[in-house]
């Protein structure tokens, strides 16, 4: 658990520190992964006191809250109970996960090491010739598609440690496989 804590508009207190890193503290009782939360304490024109706090957690779960009072105390309060009522909800999501009853589709999983691509011959050489090479194969893995729509197949990405899900979607029947960009968004690919 990584917290970072960042004062705007106002003295950073240990007081502050303590009491939002203790508060934060709590909620993991409820996250079974490591996460990292950023807190933002701040002070705007009108004398309100802000607390907002971002939750990313190494699964791809990212959960944000944002509160103002006039006091500080008073908003981190509220701010940890509403991130605490929506990590709740995110997880009796999950609960009430149930998977179809409808038959699994097999497909074969295959990995291509990069260089395998290329050959170390000369560039002279002609395009038949360098047709010819063949990837290798670094891994081959058979993965059961299920049928899923895509909302559930993110939601069972987000908890999975894989970045790719194949799975079969229940709205159009294709396979499709749904995996984690790297800007932290998925990507879908109908087959």
């Amino acid at each position: 658990m990584q917290i970072s804590i960042t004062f705007r508009n106002m003295e950073s207190t240990d007081a502050l520190k303590d009491y939002a890193n203790k508060k934060i503290g709590k909620l993991k009782k409820y996250l079974n992964s490591s996460f990292e939360a950023k807190v933002n304490l701040s002070v705007d024109k009108k004398s309100q006191h802000l607390a907002s706090v971002n939750l990313f957690s190494n699964t791809g779960l990212n959960i944000q809250g944002e509160e103002k009072t006039k006091d500080m105390y008073s908003s981190i309060d509220l701010v940890i109970s509403k991130l605490e009522r929506q990590i709740k909800k995110h997880r009796q999501k999950l609960r009430n996960y149930t998977p179809s009853k409808m038959p699994t589709k097999k497909a074969q999983l295959n990995i291509y090491s990069p260089e395998s691509f290329y050959d170390d011959a000369d560039v002279d050489e002609t395009i038949e010739e360098q047709e010819e090479v063949m990837p290798v194969v670094v891994k081959s893995e058979e993965v059961s598609a299920e049928y899923l729509t895509v909302r559930e197949a993110v939601m069972k990405l987000e908890f999975k440690k894989e970045d790719v899900l194949v799975f079969t979607n229940k709205d159009t029947g294709k396979t499709s496989m749904l995996h984690m960009r790297r800007d932290g968004n998925y990507g879908l690919v109908e087959i």
